[in-house]
């Protein structure tokens, strides 16, 4: 038993030496960061050009940066059926969140949508073109379905080559997404720490998470493993949409303790249980617990284990 808390301290201690120089606020967030594009008035940067993809691909990046989970749009349109080049307005934005947080899907459990706009203006004289984008948005918690508040609108100035035409334009402003990305990050980060708790010593909170969990080719001890997540790991609060196929078991977890230590306690588990060949990874909100080699041996009789 000492071995194990003694573990824990190293793991955790690693994990502390592993933290890069950022702050990390939006652990175990899971967001959807969307652009109302539907307006008429000279949107050069729009989901459906260049200009606009790259802009929500920084975006995403920058977020991510910050320890929050994006909800790809792509696996939201195959899910919720819409098209990903058709202009969304706010409205029918947070409609879309709605749907996807009623969708029973622990990936589309999400805490908030993010929702920003851009707008541009071509100023053209005899010397120079320079584009002034405004970017504006606002933050929609889809848990008290509630506005967090608006941002911006806040204007970045961008050169353009001389004789530069509309296409030209858009290629150019590819090169300032990142520009774009960190305004509508910093911004939104305002406005979704209104959400963001504080973590508790033993790595939990008041805020529950949705997990998906894949046990591949576990068939000996997956009923054990469950067993011990719901009702032995801090913050556990059961167990959901249990499924099972052959040799792969998939079920939701709810807690509210954070990834990390999940996957700690998880490690924990799997030595204690004195199981070989197996592999654990977490990606998003996604753990998988794999048997890579033969079927597990028999699992040890574990008779005292501390969670910390």
């Amino acid at each position: 038993m000492k071995s194990i808390i003694i573990r824990s301290i190293y793991v955790f201690c690693l994990s502390l030496l592993a933290l890069p120089s950022f702050a990390i606020d939006g652990s175990d967030i899971r967001i959807m960061v969307l652009q109302d594009d539907a307006d008429d008035n000279a949107n050069c940067v729009s989901y459906s050009n260049a200009a606009g993809k790259q802009a929500a691909q920084k975006i995403g990046e920058q977020f991510n940066r910050y320890g929050y989970t994006v909800v790809p749009r792509e696996s939201l349109a195959a899910e919720l059926r819409f098209d990903l080049n058709s202009p969304l307005d706010k409205a029918q934005l947070i409609s879309l969140a709605k749907k996807a947080k009623s969708s029973g899907r622990a990936e589309f459990d999400i805490q908030a949508l993010v929702i920003y706009k851009i707008l541009c203006d071509a100023h053209v004289d005899s010397v120079a073109i320079t584009v002034d984008a405004d970017i504006s948005g606002s933050v929609y918690d889809t848990e008290a379905r509630r506005e967090l508040g608006d941002f911006g609108p806040i204007e970045k100035t961008f050169s353009m080559p001389p004789k530069c035409d509309a296409r030209c334009i858009t290629m150019e402003l590819r090169k300032h997404a990142g520009d774009m990305a960190i305004v509508v990050a910093d911004q939104a980060r305002n406005k979704l720490a209104m959400i963001t708790k504080q973590a508790k010593q033993d790595g939990s909170s008041n805020r529950i998470n949705i997990f998906n969990v894949r046990l591949e080719n576990m068939s000996k001890t997956s009923t054990k493993i469950r067993s011990i997540m719901e009702k032995e790991f801090p913050g556990s609060k059961g167990i959901t949409s249990l499924t099972g196929s052959g040799n792969l078991i998939k079920f939701g977890y709810k807690s509210t303790a954070s990834s990390d230590k999940i996957r700690d306690w998880l490690e924990i588990v799997i030595e204690d249980l004195g199981l070989e060949n197996i592999s654990l990874s977490l990606d998003g909100n996604v753990f998988t617990i794999r048997n890579d080699g033969p079927d597990n041996p028999p699992a040890k009789k574990v008779t005292e284990r501390i969670f910390q």
